[in-house]
């Protein structure tokens, strides 16, 4: 897969199909779910949107606000919450899992073929609610760091969506999966976002901790964008 060249916001497009239209997106409350959402807002205004999160074991509750607030705001038709406290990250199975994957090693946030559930429960919502598209807001740093997430591996998932519901025409879309983290917080920046309301921790909590992986990322982003963070962190590591 390239990766997009650094440097002025890419302007990305998400060419809809009507007034008719009805498009779900796999909402996580985090920044690169939040510009999926919106670029499906700037680039369709007339379509009837959904948003999909999956509440699962020990996720932050801090997330869970984070996505119901932001769904609010993008005034979509429902916001959909759905239980599922089997799905467990591997580091809420300690010893049970090796931390390495064809060669890569894997964050403690990984959740073994979570893509493929996540995928087929969104795919099931949409048909439910006549939606024909599911969006996801995948990034390229992410398909380095995750092993389930590729353009190819969507491409044959929408394979399985064709035999599963033929004539149906539901497919699954990744509009960030060519821009980096940088690129996707520069989108965010154009497309008008409430930064302040979306969530990068990856731990469970009330408030962002400020010292995993997602909140220094978090962190540096604001920093080198020249943007005001007004996250709450629990503890600030200025070192």
């Amino acid at each position: 897969m390239r990766q997009r060249a650094s440097g002025n916001p890419p302007r990305v497009s998400y060419t809809g199909r009507g007034m008719s239209e009805k498009v779900l997106v796999l909402f996580s409350g985090g920044v690169d779910s939040a510009v999926a959402l919106w670029l499906v807002k700037r680039d369709s205004p007339d379509v009837e949107l959904y948003t999909l999160t999956v509440n699962y074991y020990r996720r932050s509750s801090g997330e869970m606000r984070c996505a119901e607030k932001l769904a609010a705001l993008a005034a979509v038709k429902r916001h959909i919450v759905v239980e599922a406290p089997y799905i467990r990250e591997i580091e809420d199975m300690p010893g049970s899992q090796s931390l390495n994957s064809g060669g890569r090693v894997l964050p403690s946030v990984f959740i073994p073929v979570k893509n493929l559930l996540f995928y087929s429960l969104a795919a099931h919502l949409a048909f439910m609610v006549g939606a024909k598209r599911v969006v996801v807001g995948h990034n390229y740093e992410d398909s380095k760091l995750f092993p389930d997430v590729a353009s190819s591996l969507i491409e044959r998932f929408n394979e399985l969506l064709r035999e599963s519901l033929p004539s149906y025409g539901l497919t699954v879309e990744a509009p960030l999966l060519e821009y980096t983290k940088r690129q996707v917080y520069q989108m965010a920046v154009e497309l008008g976002v409430p930064l302040e309301y979306t969530w990068s921790c990856w731990r469970a909590g009330e408030i962002h901790c400020g010292a995993c992986d997602g909140c220094l990322t978090r962190r540096r982003m604001f920093y080198e964008l020249g943007l005001r963070d007004a996250t709450v962190y629990e503890s600030l590591n200025t070192s």
